[in-house]
């Protein structure tokens, strides 16, 4: 048997060649780069980026959807990236500025994981049936949490990608990005010092976080196996420069 549980099937894959706004990437771009600049707070790049959710150019929309994940919503803050999270920033910028498109392709990925995760949720079935309803529901569901928590670590581990991925992506290759930079001879941003020990929350409010959420995860596992009985899905984002 493979190491890999997935049995993969392509469902579709789109292309981001109906609509070229020039207009609208540079000024998307710009707006990054005040971001990058300490120019707009959190609260204010949120706002500006907006109107690029809706753009009809599909690389627009693509990354004021990307850096939405690098900024907090809730609290207003300045920019602050790691290393990593500013270098793909700039990558982001390359792809506005050239004339890249995007390709999304979505794959259904079958395996014994969505056996184990209705398993599981027929256990807790009989479970409730014998012991009826009632809060202590909640406490029963936790076991079955830590199945649901280790399907989604064995799928995590089997999402295929390239070891260069965290230095070339969204491009899918380091070809990809040298035609992205030698199209428009762009030039990087260095990454500023001052930025380095910038954090949106404390690690202690990040921990609180984090143990809020797998505790959630853990009471309601009977919501999250229904949920991972069906297949799985997988999406690989490439930009690709047009000739």
């Amino acid at each position: 048997m493979s190491a890999n549980p997935y049995e993969p099937s392509l469902v579709r894959a789109e292309l981001s060649e109906d609509v070229f706004d020039r207009t609208q990437r540079n000024d998307l771009a710009a707006t990054i780069r005040r971001f990058l600049q300490e120019k707009l707070s959190a609260f204010e790049f949120d706002e500006a980026l907006c109107p690029f959710r809706t753009s009809t150019d599909a690389v627009v929309r693509y990354v004021a959807e990307a850096v939405w994940f690098h900024y907090d919503d809730c609290t207003d803050h300045l920019v602050a990236l790691t290393k990593p999270e500013w270098d793909y920033f700039q990558r982001l910028l390359l792809l506005l500025e050239s004339n890249g498109s995007v390709e999304v392709t979505t794959i259904r990925c079958w395996s014994w994981t969505q056996l184990l995760a209705a398993g599981a949720l027929f256990g807790f079935t009989e479970a409730v049936w014998h012991l009826g309803w009632g809060m202590h529901l909640l406490v029963l569901a936790m076991p079955f949490g830590l199945i649901s928590l280790g399907i989604s670590r064995v799928r995590r581990g089997t999402i295929s990608s390239s070891p260069y991925d965290p230095i070339v992506f969204p491009f899918g290759s380091f070809g990809d990005l040298r035609q992205a930079y030698d199209s428009v001879g762009f030039k990087k941003d260095r990454y500023p010092r001052k930025m380095q020990p910038r954090r949106i929350r404390s690690p202690l409010m990040n921990a609180a976080l984090q143990l809020q959420f797998y505790t959630l995860w853990l009471m309601l596992s009977p919501v999250v196996l229904s949920w991972q009985m069906f297949p799985a899905f997988e999406t690989r984002v490439r930009a690709l420069q047009k000739d």
